[in-house]
């Protein structure tokens, strides 16, 4: 077939190819592809079901429509109509896999493959394959009646709908500025970008869009109190409406009753409980537990941190701090143009160039560029290999764009490495995304700190799906270790835009031709951990909410109680009454339900595993190799702590993280 979304994993997607047409073409094809190849391979397998011939053949499926779903998402903003046509394709993905795994037919192939002698004496990977289908299958329902199966359809129907309902209430027109005194404190270089987008809106003046970027870069700058006000109070009523049935709370609500269902018809007390069993924290004690310490151990920092800031506050006159002042407050505590500085010396090329010999020098990883059409000129991709062998396709999509949506910091996992049922090897394709603003023109797209974590960690999602060993689709999947067990390795490379040594190797010279000293860069760094505690605050507050929300979604408490309390338990700032964060908490419905805790989490683990590179050096080869080892090529073959132990040699421990932030 000629189509460009439906060739091998050896063919990068010719995107400059794809049309609205031959992309509704491909998902018709994928889907009735799966849907009859499954009912085929029920019918072939009744004899004598095998490894090849049933769990490898689904694994062929299951990859080729995934590939199609994954590989068409950078597309979504290319116009209103490419957006439906892939939502579209996407609710039916999500529907034909949920048909699938309430299969009895199927589910009893593969348990008479994992009783067999045949099944028996398979490798412990493909034992732990078929182990993992057959929980899957046990949690989604493949053993309930039918009356219940039809409910737990419409259930999920309703749950897409809902998902669809909240995001689609986020979009915003954002805060148009159009007396020029009002834009006091900011750089010309991000006045000249608010001039653009409002160009490009067709509009005269400033815009700041409603993204998280930009509206933090001008709430942290800008001197003009009442302009800070406008933006925050624009920017934190998102999705809140007069109109309860189209307000986000109440699909919030509606949300967590439908899961909290969910749950209840699988067996389960909750849909935290449910969640947590693919997840790699453990049971709910353990991460409620993990969540309680935490909080009281950053209440009197927080304390500490709120005085300070009050203190602050009041030497500016500014009476009581209010919510659009914190981030200003933070920014002027030391030098106020850091963050603007800091940028000069990270042009987006010399922090691809880092990025790329981080990979080498830790993993011997070879990131060759090369030309391939894609979605966006900004685009870059790569080929990787390996001790001479290709290995997959890393795309690369770090500028803001037409087309792009706003906020996209992700890693898209489009092909999993796997070996199919010839022998031959299909590698896999990840594509990154971040939100670094777009350059003026003639200019290169340059980094604050934040941009920097951001990329580092997208690229850690990166490096943790190109350097899984196993071979099979599944087990090469990183996602089945939870939403936890992911962000650990995104965690983990954030870490080494910490270290100030490693910055100043990094840094390119600025215009003027001075360089980054390690004394500058630690000085930066200070200023910039002073921060850091804000947002530990602020996450823990939302991971407490998300599990008590999710825990008890019946008990006749409002959104807002539930966040007052939590916000009450670590000490973070109280809600103003106009704030609704749970409104555009979109974590809640793109996967990190129950699982928002995940960040913290992985934060307090990766400050752990960056010890030994602390002790043996920041590019040390051996321990790059223990930790591919160890950690990164298990996939999700072997539970994440034994990869944790093993690596350390240790139980794991909260030291380093209480230490950096200096929590008792």
């Amino acid at each position: 077939m000629d189509n460009p979304l439906l060739q091998g994993s050896k063919t990068p997607v010719d995107y400059s190819a794809i049309t609205l047409q031959n992309m509704q073409a491909a998902f018709d094809h994928v889907l009735q592809a799966h849907e009859q190849g499954i009912a085929r391979i029920i019918e072939r397998q009744q004899a004598l079901p095998t490894w090849d011939d049933l769990v490898l053949a689904v694994d062929e499926l299951d990859a080729q429509l995934l590939a199609v779903l994954y590989a068409v998402m950078p597309l979504m903003g290319k116009a209103p109509s490419w957006g439906e046509a892939i939502m579209g394709f996407y609710a039916r993905a999500v529907a034909r896999f949920d048909q699938k795994l309430i299969n009895a037919r199927l589910q009893a192939l593969y348990a008479r493959l994992a009783s067999s002698a045949h099944g028996m004496n398979l490798v412990a990977q493909q034992r732990a394959t078929l182990s993992w289908h057959l929980d899957k299958f046990a949690s989604s329902g493949v053993a309930l009646g039918e009356a219940d199966k039809a409910r737990l359809v419409e259930l999920q129907t309703q749950i897409g709908n809902l998902h669809q309902a909240f995001l689609g209430n986020l979009d915003r027109p954002g805060l148009l500025v159009d007396d020029e005194d009002e834009l006091r404190g900011l750089p010309s270089r991000l006045r000249e970008e608010l001039a653009v987008r409002a160009e490009e809106a067709g509009e005269q003046g400033w815009l700041v869009a409603c993204e998280s970027a930009s509206t933090e870069a001008v709430l942290r700058q800008a001197a003009h109190r009442p302009l800070r006000e406008r933006l925050y109070r624009a920017f934190h009523t998102r999705g809140v409406s007069t109109d309860l049935a189209q307000d986000n709370g109440t699909h919030l609500q509606q949300l967590a009753e439908c899961l909290d269902e969910k749950a209840r018809l699988l067996g389960a007390a909750n849909h935290v409980e449910l969640s947590l069993r693919s997840k790699s924290a453990g049971s709910l004690s353990e991460v409620g537990d993990f969540l309680q310490g935490l909080a009281a151990a950053v209440k009197p920092a927080m304390a500490q941190w709120r005085t300070k800031l009050q203190q602050q506050a009041t030497a500016q006159n500014l009476g009581p701090v209010q919510p659009w002042d914190i981030s200003y407050l933070q920014a002027t505590a030391g030098d106020a143009s850091a963050n603007e500085a800091f940028r000069d010396y990270f042009p987006l090329s010399a922090v691809v160039t880092a990025l790329t010999g981080l990979a080498r020098q830790l993993f011997a990883l070879d990131l060759r560029p090369r030309q391939l059409a894609a979605w966006d000129d900004s685009v870059q991709s790569f080929e990787v290999w390996q001790d001479h062998a290709y290995i997959g396709l890393l795309y690369l999509d770090a500028v803001q764009h037409t087309g792009k949506q706003p906020d996209a910091v992700f890693t898209t996992y489009v092909r999993n490495r796997r070996i199919d049922a010839e022998g031959i090897y299909q590698p896999a394709v990840v594509v990154v995304n971040s939100d670094i603003p777009a350059a003026l023109a003639g200019a290169e797209p340059l980094l604050d700190h934040l941009s920097l974590r951001k990329l580092y960690h997208e690229f850690g999602h990166a490096l943790h799906h190109l350097l899984v060993r196993t071979t099979n689709h599944v087990m090469s999947n990183v996602t089945e270790l939870g939403n936890d067990g992911v962000e650990l390795f995104g965690k983990l490379l954030e870490r080494w835009v910490w270290d100030a040594r490693y910055l100043a190797g990094i840094a390119a010279q600025r215009e003027d031709g001075s360089a980054l000293s390690e004394a500058q860069a630690e000085a930066y760094l200070s200023q910039f951990k002073q921060e850091g505690i804000e947002e530990i605050g602020r996450d823990l507050s939302l991971a407490l909410f998300d599990l008590d929300l999710h825990g008890a979604p019946h008990d006749g408490r409002t959104l807002e109680q539930r966040l007052q309390q939590a916000r009450g338990l670590c000490g973070y700032w109280p809600l103003a009454d106009f704030e609704h964060p749970a409104h555009a908490f979109d974590h809640l419905v793109t996967g990190y339900d129950a699982g928002f805790y995940a960040y913290l989490w992985a934060d307090v683990h990766a400050f752990d595993l960056f010890t030994r590179f602390e002790a043996h050096g920041l590019l040390d080869r051996e321990t790059g190799r223990a930790l591919q080892e160890t950690l990164f090529e298990p996939g999700a073959s072997q539970p994440l702590r034994d990869g944790i132990e093993a690596f350390l040699g240790r139980l794991p421990s909260h030291a380093a993280y209480a230490r950096w932030y200096g929590l008792t």
